[in-house]
């Protein structure tokens, strides 16, 4: 039987991959639901190849070309975040969660309050608010898969294993482009050398936050809350070969760790199979043209944004969506030449310093609190 699946942020990188596996898949795969952005060509061709039941567009000034260039079909299409929310509730078997940012906060909790299992690829929702959505998927028997590669790395290491048993967890990073730059050489860099990520093909926010090691920082949070594990059994060291992603050391000091080639079909594939695999079509490990596997720790000197994100684990909710509020912003502000890289840090650690502890009982207060850090954030002159 085939599994129904919804591609949220399906024009993405991420969620143009889930489709490319859904193609290559189709005695194991429906569309059901897509939805993204801004692209209008590729959500039109998605809908027109896989004619699912919704399509949903999140800019509204696009949804009437949208609307002309589908009027044809037998497709209801919506937009915004009412419609985001609206086709994130709707029951199928899994929904890649492929939306960057805090904007797939809400559909990720409208989907698991649903009962629909997560193949999570938006760590932000849970540094917002894995405190709210982990305990209502255990609430609701929801799966959350990761597709980070990282988390997919740790969730394939403990197949099998218990976590009872479990030492320490670290994740990989790749050390971004700056890897053998010091801070002071990389003040003023221009985005389109942040841009150019020496492995993988990301798109240009999370592309910024792994030049700042943010992103691995953002990371470390969300696997506290997917693992459920405290700050002191969590780490991360770069590997720039980016060919192991993950790695568990078990009590008896033995470590199983997970390599695989840098694609982010393997951990898609995995996720959207769980729990079988599937034969997937990208290029071989060749072993033979491997030199090295190099290590290393990460300098909280020379990436501090990493240093803050860690710091934050165990700690008030609050900060972590300031954390990530605000670096949405620094970001957004760098890649429009409106703050320089080396202001991307100062920015994030003084709006954490601004914000005021509040209770964060549901949803709704998550989203509140952060547009509370956004209009913080967004105060800030550098």
């Amino acid at each position: 039987m085939k599994k129904l699946v919804t591609v949220l942020g399906a024009t993405g990188i991420v969620g143009s991959k889930a489709i490319e596996i859904i193609r290559e898949n189709p005695e194991k795969f429906e569309i059901f639901g897509i939805s993204g952005h801004s692209n209008v060509s590729l959500l039109v061709s998605f809908a027109i190849e896989f004619s699912p039941k919704y399509v949903v567009i999140s800019n509204f000034a696009l949804f009437s070309e949208l609307e002309k260039q589908l009027k044809h079909l037998n497709i209801e299409i919506l937009f915004g975040d009412e419609g985001l929310t609206f086709l994130a509730s709707q029951k199928t078997d899994i929904l890649v969660a492929a939306i960057t940012g805090f904007a797939g906060f809400e559909p990720i909790f409208k989907a698991i309050n649903s009962g629909i299992d997560i193949a999570l690829a938006n760590k932000e929702a849970l540094v917002a608010g894995g405190h709210l959505l982990m305990p209502l998927a255990k609430e609701k028997g929801v799966n959350i898969i990761p597709i980070d590669s990282e988390h997919n790395a740790i969730f394939q290491c403990m197949m099998g294993q218990n976590w009872s048993e479990v030492d320490n967890i670290t994740l990989t990073a790749s050390g971004g482009p700056f890897l053998t730059m010091k801070s002071a050489e990389v003040q003023n860099i221009p985005p389109s050398e942040a841009l150019k990520h020496p492995t993988w093909n990301m798109g240009a926010k999370i592309s910024i936050d792994s030049a700042t090691m943010m992103n691995k920082g953002l990371e470390t949070i969300e696997a506290a809350w997917l693992f459920d594990m405290r700050k002191e059994k969590i780490s991360a060291l770069i590997h720039p070969q980016s060919l192991i992603h993950g790695m568990v050391k078990f009590k008896d000091r033995s470590i199983i760790s997970h390599m695989a080639p840098a694609d982010m079909k393997v951990p898609i594939s995995q996720a959207l199979a769980w729990p079988e695999r599937l034969k997937i079509k990208i290029k071989d490990i060749n072993f033979t043209e491997v030199e090295s596997f190099d290590f290393q720790e990460i300098d909280t000197t020379q990436f501090p944004c990493y240093g803050l994100a860690y710091e934050l684990i165990g700690e008030h909710p609050c900060y972590s969506i300031a954390l990530n509020a605000a670096n949405e912003i620094a970001v957004n502000l760098y890649l429009n030449y409106k703050l320089q890289f080396g202001n991307i840090f100062p920015l994030v650690a003084k709006t954490i310093d601004i914000v005021q502890v509040t209770n964060l009982t549901d949803y709704q207060s998550i989203i509140d609190y952060d547009k509370y850090a956004r209009d913080i954030a967004t105060s800030m002159k550098f």
